[in-house]
């Protein structure tokens, strides 16, 4: 972060650049006077960030500090003012100044609301970075995007989309969560990854109706499905076509899955839209060691 800090006595400075500088923030201070040009105060305008304010209600009103107000408001960035004498309320360039901006009554109370939000611009900081690098590397900022490098197991650069601001519960353009990208890509440890960053398990696909670990069991990708019980995917969730994952199991003769499936919880006896379970289905198709299996599972 870049802070310029404007004020017009130099020694109001003193707090806000002491609180500056233990955040490792080296803020540029000027005097502002009538002699201090437009000109001079645009070039130091350019490469700040944020702004504070220290001025009397006469200077409040200088074009200089006119010049300030039109430049951060435009820019959408941050200016925090404090007026250290009393305002003339018949200047009406003041109210218009002040109102674009968070004003305190006290430089005390505007160092207590910078140590409060300190986090915020940090995290603000960060995003606009991200975003940078990406911009920089022809990367668009989308979730198909997004999408596309968690399919190629590309944890650097997803992270800088986290970075920026996506939402880790986003979907592609076709409805697919991202967990669901993942296990349909056989990434076991972006599965990971992307469940530590706070996507939800069991979000449904629009396109399949599937869980991701219905997605995994589709796929037959036994180390995705170890993975998505291990975090605690619910086995029982029945999909759009009214399957569950034992019975996309069983219709695959996937018996390693099977078995997975019924050891942690999968219930045999739960039926699709035609009243079909994973048992009955593993009769009717004669698959003896998976009836045999269910069976010790039936409550």
């Amino acid at each position: 972060m870049n802070w310029l800090v404007l004020c017009s006595h130099v020694e109001d400075a003193k707090p806000v650049v002491d609180f500056l500088e233990v955040k490792k923030s080296k803020p540029v201070v000027t005097e502002l006077t009538s002699e201090f040009s437009v000109k001079k105060l645009k070039a130091l305008a350019c490469g700040a960030s944020h702004c504070v304010a220290l001025v009397t209600a006469a200077d409040a009103v200088l074009p200089q500090m006119l010049y300030t107000a039109g430049y951060f408001s435009g820019k959408e960035l941050p200016v925090f003012v404090v007026v250290t004498d009393k305002p003339d309320p018949k200047l009406k360039e003041y109210t218009q100044l002040y109102n674009s901006f968070s004003h305190f009554k006290t430089i005390s109370e505007l160092i207590g609301n910078l140590e409060k939000d300190y986090h915020l611009f940090l995290e603000e900081e960060e995003r606009q970075r991200a975003h940078k690098i990406l911009f920089d590397d022809g990367i668009p900022f989308t979730p198909d995007c997004f999408s596309t490098y968690i399919a190629k197991d590309k944890e650097d650069i997803c992270q800088l989309f986290i970075d920026a601001g996506m939402d880790i519960n986003c979907r592609d353009s076709a409805g697919t969560p991202m967990l669901s990208i993942a296990a349909r890509s056989g990434r076991e440890n972006m599965c990971q990854w992307l469940v530590d960053n706070g996507a939800a398990i069991d979000a449904v696909s629009q396109d399949r109706g599937y869980s991701a670990v219905m997605d995994a069991v589709w796929k037959g990708s036994t180390p995705i499905v170890e993975k998505l019980i291990a975090l605690g995917a619910n086995l029982n969730f029945v999909g759009n076509d009214g399957q569950t994952a034992l019975i996309i199991a069983t219709g695959s003769t996937h018996t390693k899955i099977c078995r997975l499936l019924v050891e942690n919880g999968a219930d045999p006896t739960v039926t699709d839209h035609m009243g079909m379970s994973a048992l009955k289905y593993a009769e009717l198709f004669k698959k003896t060691e998976l009836v045999e299996l269910y069976k010790e599972y039936v409550k």
